[in-house]
């Protein structure tokens, strides 16, 4: 199972830091919520945590080792602004198929309307993506990208943007942590506060 830490890790310095000092570790059986503030912060630590941004000073372990390649096969990024956010215009059936042939696995017709029914998400194939409810916005994106070979953690970036119920959506990524897979929430701090009161465990970034 894979361990995530990040050890005083940051990009720049100051108040003007993209990233301040954060220290944390991320481990399977639980989703851990981040809590960043600033617009920019949630997508810089998501990607810090993907393995898709450098740091500037610290380090970012993943199973004890500093290894950028290991860390980008094993993270997916679900919903990320600018790096694995679905087109918003696109119907869910293609967003779908295009997670699918991402992950090797067949990706016809056939194959999407399986996948969305074994979701129970059958009813919104034809519908924009951007008009998926947010419950079922972040079941459909956890679960594809879960299916990608090689992947063991997820980074879900700031799923209260969609509006919804945020213990709804959080029930979902619990039940995908339970299946063992390292669950990393990064939001704003009033989501992790809330979400904190349902049990989550609760970090946070100055």
């Amino acid at each position: 199972m894979t361990t995530i830490e990040l050890v005083d890790a940051a990009i720049g310095t100051g108040l003007a830091a993209a990233l301040p000092p954060l220290s944390l570790t991320l481990e399977p059986g639980a989703p851990t919520v981040v809590a960043v503030e600033t617009d920019e912060r949630p997508m810089v630590l998501s990607l810090v945590l993907g393995g898709r941004l450098a740091l500037s000073s610290g380090s970012i372990l993943v199973d004890g080792a500093e290894n950028a390649d290991e860390l980008r096969r094993r993270v997916a990024l679900v919903d990320t602004p600018f790096a694995s956010e679905p087109s918003p215009g696109v119907a869910l059936s293609i967003t779908v198929a295009e997670e699918l042939a991402f992950a090797g696995l067949p990706s016809g017709g056939r194959a999407v309307r399986a996948f969305l029914e074994s979701h129970d998400l059958a009813p919104f194939s034809a519908i924009a993506t951007r008009a998926l409810p947010s419950t079922a916005r972040v079941l459909l994106l956890s679960e594809l990208a879960a299916l990608r070979p090689g992947v063991t953690a997820l980074v879900v970036t700031s799923p209260e943007r969609h509006g919804g119920d945020p213990a709804a959506w959080f029930a979902t990524l619990r039940g995908v942590a339970e299946r063992g897979l390292v669950v990393a929430i990064v939001t704003d701090s009033a989501t992790s506060a809330l979400l904190g009161r349902l049990g989550a465990t609760t970090k946070a970034a100055s």
